[in-house]
């Protein structure tokens, strides 16, 4: 399948049930391609008690976002919305929240967006972030082929009462690095950082203190979009 993502024509195989998700994204098959993902490099071993689909979902993922940072793009592990045309990323650790947040802002101000639920890409053309669907999007195959300018980030944190505050580079950069893809070869791990850090110094990232409910939503609001 030839899938324009990111701003790029990708050849995607199909195995691991990625024809669905990738409806959305195809695009003339003649195009010429700028990322292959290759399925014959798949290391399905590297994936214990899932089923065979899961592991090449996993491991095209996996290929599509090293690829990506030929092309000044990575991905953060978060759940991305667009409102007033601009992105807004929430991350942090499994179960802290970010699905319910970004409801709580589609609940509370109508017009909002969420276009990727688990792996948006984000990617630097030209001195600007932008944010993008993508079909690696969780198991709730939640996302939209649309790209916006990255407008902020923010890390969730429960506790019981909301809080918001903005983070340093360093910090925002450790808690960046928790959240995204891994990489072993020296030049992809060295790409990497150097885009993680040009990210963090350039697009406001925030840590968002809540406890679950349009209250946060608001705050979250309000601040970021000031």
């Amino acid at each position: 399948m030839i899938c324009r993502i990111a701003d790029l024509n990708i050849d995607v195989p199909v195995a691991g049930g990625l024809a669905p998700r990738c409806q959305a994204y195809l695009t003339d098959p003649s195009a010429p391609v700028d990322i292959v993902i290759p399925e014959e490099n798949y290391k399905l071993d590297r994936w214990e008690d899932l089923s065979y689909e899961d592991r090449c979902y996993l491991e095209s993922g996996y290929h599509f976002y090293a690829r990506l940072l030929a092309f000044d793009g990575m991905m953060l592990h978060a759940s991305a919305l667009c409102y007033n045309k601009k992105a807004y990323l929430f991350s942090g650790p499994s179960t802290v929240g970010k699905s319910t947040h970004t409801r709580q802002w589609q609940a509370c101000f109508g017009d909002v967006q969420v276009f990727n639920d688990d792996k948006p890409a984000v990617r630097c053309i030209d001195g600007i972030w932008h944010a993008y669907g993508t079909p690696w999007c969780g198991k709730d195959g939640i996302n939209i082929n649309m790209k916006a300018p990255l407008g902020g980030i923010c890390f969730l944190k429960q506790g019981r009462e909301n809080s918001i505050r903005r983070m340093s580079p360093p910090e925002a950069f450790a808690m960046c690095m928790a959240q995204t893809q891994r990489f072993y070869k020296t030049e992809n791990a060295e790409k990497h950082m150097q885009l993680m850090q040009q990210l963090v110094c350039t697009v406001p990232v925030w840590e968002l203190t809540n406890y679950p409910g349009p209250e946060a939503a608001q705050l979250a609001c309000d601040t970021m979009t000031r």
